[in-house]
């Protein structure tokens, strides 16, 4: 009654999972969208205990959660590398990336609804 689908604990868990899923994608970067499309939540029952899971399948996730240091970015399948820069296309075959600062969309949304 309390744990099982339905029940108070259940409903409680999925809640608060469903609105850290939505703080998560709120969160997140859309340029591409393609993080913000990864973000999904579960919310699994076993051995007595109710479980929600909000995670990001991308394999960018980890980076943008984390940031990066600076770091060399080179062309490898193409000759040169293709971007925006300044609302201009730039062709270069190296890039020196400055590095990203952390946007910790998880946690945050976590904090949310905890």
């Amino acid at each position: 009654m309390l744990r099982g689908p339905g029940g108070l604990v259940y409903n409680d868990i999925q809640k608060r999972t469903r609105r850290a899923n939505t703080f998560a994608k709120a969160q997140v970067g859309k340029d591409t969208r393609a993080l913000y499309r990864s973000i999904d939540y579960r919310i699994t029952v076993g051995s007595g205990n109710v479980l929600g899971v909000v995670s990001a399948n991308n394999k960018i996730a980890l980076m943008h959660h984390n940031g990066t240091r600076p770091h060399i970015i080179a062309a490898r399948r193409a000759q040169t590398l293709r971007f925006k820069s300044r609302g201009k296309i730039v062709y270069a075959k190296v890039v020196r990336h400055p590095g990203t600062r952390p946007n910790r969309f998880l946690t945050d949304s976590l904090r949310k609804v905890v």
